[in-house]
């Protein structure tokens, strides 16, 4: 299995991925910088530490200059290299993936996700031709990171009133920010907050079922809101004071029409409900689509200007305060919001709830060739084919499309007045006969 995916290296440790390996990403990346200065971090992963150095010997063959912060969440390391205005960034990392995965995520000199495929990264791992010098590691702190990003962002918000927050940290790099929201006036209750690579706390995945102690928190100690992280913290997941995980899109919304005004832009992933689009352009604030994956709705929102983007995942884009995938910006504009007074759960329940269903269906047969033949059992039905195929009508939209990180193949269904359970049966019945015909 290739652990070069669509928009980052990622794979199990020790087989698909090794230490040899990464040290060639580390020099093709050191090369595609040309030597110049660029920035490193990782989550708390057990192979982090050693995957690290070998990326980090790989660029440093290649003469660059890297500042080195280990463990750091990578939206920090991101605003790092954006305001010292370093070439790139690299960051050891499988995301929301198991502990036994790991991977090398890259980030641009502004700071978002670099499409790397695009770049010179793939050609100098595939032909080599590395540059050759003797590079230099400055070891950087992630707290003094942290305290500059806080700085940066105090100046950007007006928070009225104090207000009591719950963080679950998940066991990842989020463990090093709970003086962050302290020191901006949040009274904190930190959950999982010990860096620990097996995540035992929740697991990495923050979802609605995951986050089901830090829900009972959020009640339980009267909080005005709560947030769970991913191990990378590029993802934030919020929870509100009646102790309900809000969708993203909802949270979207809420900012959206609270920090911005008619004829701005939003972009939203293709999986999000179709919520968006309903809810939004009530107000003027028109939204654009964009195929699946952090590093595709990020450049979309630089290249088209927009003020906001989001996708389904958690993933967060405030461009105000910076390019990269924010979760701790958009925590600071919700807690701003509602420090004006009215409860977030009030301001969640203005906007209404559709159905929506995501199903994981495992492929041990080629994703294209599956996709290819529900392509042609789906025809007559005309679907976007922007990322996988997606059918909207009035009543429900449908979205298939395999994942950009593992062996499954996803759908997700909406409702808006249909019967969510005849759709379900009926898509996995067309799912099946395309997988058993690809066989």
């Amino acid at each position: 299995m290739t652990v070069f995916r669509a928009y980052d290296v990622r794979g199990v440790y020790g087989t698909d991925l090794t230490e040899e390996l990464t040290r060639r990403v580390g020099e093709s990346f050191g090369s595609y910088a040309g030597g110049g200065k660029v920035s490193l971090g990782r989550d708390t992963r057990i192979s982090g530490p050693s995957l690290q150095k070998a990326f980090l010997n790989g660029v440093l063959s290649t003469g660059c200059e890297v500042q080195s912060f280990g463990v750091i969440p990578i939206a920090i390391l991101s605003y790092i290299t954006w305001a010292d205005r370093l070439k790139a960034a690299a960051y050891i990392s499988a995301s929301h993936n198991p502990p036994e995965y790991n991977g090398v995520r890259f980030r641009t000199g502004d700071g978002y996700g670099l499409l790397y495929q695009e770049s010179s990264i793939m050609k100098f791992y595939s032909e080599g031709g590395f540059l050759s010098g003797s590079g230099r590691e400055i070891a950087r702190s992630p707290d003094e990171a942290i305290e500059r990003y806080r700085q940066y962002v105090a100046r950007k918000l007006k928070v009225l009133r104090s207000l009591k927050i719950v963080l679950d940290m998940g066991n990842g790099s989020a463990c090093t920010m709970n003086s962050f929201y302290e020191r901006l006036g949040f009274d904190s209750i930190v959950m999982n907050g010990t860096m620990d690579g097996c995540f035992p706390g929740r697991g990495p995945a923050p979802n609605e079922k995951s986050l089901m102690p830090a829900c009972k928190v959020v009640v339980d100690s009267g909080a005005d809101f709560g947030v769970g992280f991913d191990p990378d913290a590029d993802r934030g997941i919020i929870i509100d004071d009646r102790g309900r995980v809000l969708p993203p899109e909802k949270v979207a919304i809420i900012i959206a029409r609270r920090r911005y005004k008619s004829g701005d832009l939003v972009i939203s992933g293709f999986d999000c409900s179709m919520i968006m689009e309903r809810e939004l352009e009530k107000d003027g604030i028109k939204v654009l689509r964009e195929k699946v994956g952090d590093v595709f709705v990020a450049n979309r929102v630089k290249n088209e200007r927009a003020v906001l983007g989001v996708e389904r995942s958690g993933h967060f884009f405030l461009p105000e305060f910076q390019y990269s995938d924010d979760p701790f910006a958009m925590s600071l504009a919700i807690g701003e919001i509602i420090s004006e007074g009215e409860k977030l759960s009030a301001l969640a329940d203005q906007i209404p709830d559709y159905p929506y269903r995501q199903i994981s269906i495992r492929l041990s047969e080629d994703p294209a060739d599956v996709m290819r033949r529900l392509n042609e059992a789906l025809a007559r039905q005309e679907p976007d084919t922007t990322d996988g195929l997606k059918i909207t009508t009035e009543s429900h939209s449908v979205l298939i499309r395999p994942s950009n990180t593992e062996p499954i193949l996803r759908l997700y269904i909406e409702d808006a007045g249909s019967d969510m359970k005849e759709l379900e049966e009926r898509y996995l019945q067309i799912i099946h006969e395309a997988m058993r015909k690809a066989i």
